[in-house]
């Protein structure tokens, strides 16, 4: 099974989608996605009479948009389309529809949203103007976050215009996503990528977001690789394909992916550097791991506390790098809050220095441990009296092999190494 390590940061990489949505929760609605053909769309256009607004009505649009287009007057637009009091239905819808586009340009969008919403349903305005006015009711339904209201609306305008809109496609997707209807958000997102003239990565997060949410990493694993195909410079996919093979326990492809993002230069965060240095470590790579681990502590990009240089340490120890390791395992020792932190750190670090045959350091580490007060005091004095010994200071090394003889669970080792030490300096002309 993989590491418990690599499923955290995966798991919290992968949530890092970049959306920031509520969720609500409605009936589900279907679109219609097979549209009215070309030839049906005109007849529809043909069917509906050219009408011409009042005079009087005629007059009060005229001159709000002469206000609107020419002095940019909002404000002064809607007063005098409110002066306007049309008595028709075409009137009415008209000056409604053309209210409501103000109403939206100043933000007064609940007022904006009653008024091309009644337009729209009046169903007596030419082509264009009805067409403008079903879309504008779904994005103002969308935008106050109405979204059975908005996929309505939206349905009706696919069907009005027969228009293959990406934008409208991709909007109906994520309003899925809202709706945490996520086996829905496939097909509209998957029009949207078909329609879109220029690759556009929203389409592609959403299925990554609907097929995740589902627990479906294969999918979203295969999303990704045809997202990267498109869009390869696409720094976030990189880590979230990585991400996603640890989810699959594919750690080899994990590894592959993230060290090709790595070398791009597209990772730049603290838990993107610690899931490539574990990953390097469960592919039995611990000196890739170590490496890339000390020069990112280094650098300021992992975060430097005592646990992650122990990592780092680890890692060297595990690729037979002991003098590194040990200096790492300083470096943590510094870090550690408390005296039993830092005294099992120059524990670790004594036993590494003993490793790299550096003795006379690995006692330093020693005494710093007992010094911190270690807890479990018989195995570093045994320890200890063993770099004393290699570094052929027989003295301290039998002075620390019978302290050690004290705790029971060291007492038959020391009583043994006590032979040795003063046979050994016996044969060297050394007296005890």
């Amino acid at each position: 099974m993989m590491h418990n390590k690599l499923i955290a940061f995966a798991t919290a990489s992968v949530l890092c989608l970049g959306l920031s949505l509520t969720s609500v929760s409605v009936q589900a609605q279907d679109i219609n996605y097979t549209l009215p053909t070309a030839e049906t769309i005109q007849k529809q256009k043909d069917s509906r009479r050219n009408i011409a607004v009042s005079d009087r009505v005629g007059r009060r649009i005229m001159g709000a948009f002469e206000l609107y287009s020419e002095k940019e007057d909002i404000k002064g637009a809607i007063a005098e389309l409110l002066e306007a009091q049309p008595r028709e239905a075409f009137d009415t819808a008209y000056v409604n529809r053309f209210l409501g586009n103000l109403y939206a340009a100043d933000e007064q969008f609940e007022k904006a949203l009653e008024l091309v919403k009644s337009a729209a349903d009046a169903d007596v305005l030419g082509w264009t103007d009805q067409a403008g006015a079903l879309k504008l009711t779904a994005d103002l339904s969308l935008q106050l976050e109405r979204y059975q209201q908005a996929l309505t609306y939206y349905g009706k305008w696919l069907q009005f215009t027969g228009e293959y809109d990406p934008e409208v496609f991709l909007r109906i997707a994520n309003i899925y996503y809202e709706q945490k209807k996520y086996d829905m958000i496939i097909k509209p997102a998957d029009m949207a990528i078909q329609y879109y003239e220029e690759v556009n990565k929203n389409p592609y997060v959403l299925k990554v977001a609907s097929y995740y949410e589902r627990k479906m990493y294969s999918d979203a694993i295969k999303v990704l690789e045809t997202g990267l195909g498109v869009l390869p410079t696409e720094k976030a996919w990189w880590n979230q394909l990585g991400m996603m093979y640890m989810l699959e326990e594919r750690i080899d492809k994990a590894l592959q992916t993230l060290e090709i993002a790595y070398l791009a230069g597209y990772l730049d965060r603290d838990s993107q550097y610690r899931a490539l240095a574990q990953l390097y470590s469960n592919n039995e790579v611990p000196y890739k791991a170590a490496k890339t681990t000390m020069k990112h502590l280094t650098s300021g990009d992992i975060e430097k506390t005592a646990r992650n240089f122990q990592g780092a340490a680890s890692n060297f120890e595990a690729a037979k790098e002991y003098q590194q390791a040990a200096l790492a395992y300083g470096m943590a020792a510094e870090l550690e809050s408390s005296a039993e932190g830092k005294a099992a750190q120059y524990r670790r670090q004594g036993n590494a220095y003993i490793r790299a045959q550096q003795y006379d350091k690995a006692v330093q580490s020693f005494h710093k441990a007992l010094d911190n007060g270690i807890e479990e005091e018989g195995p570093v004095l045994i320890a200890l009296s063993e770099a004393y010994f290699y570094s052929r200071n027989y003295a301290e090394a039998l002075k620390y092999n019978l302290q050690a003889q004290k705790f029971d669970n060291q007492r038959r080792s020391a009583r043994t190494w006590e032979a040795y030490i003063k046979r050994t300096a016996e044969n060297r002309g050394v007296k005890l």
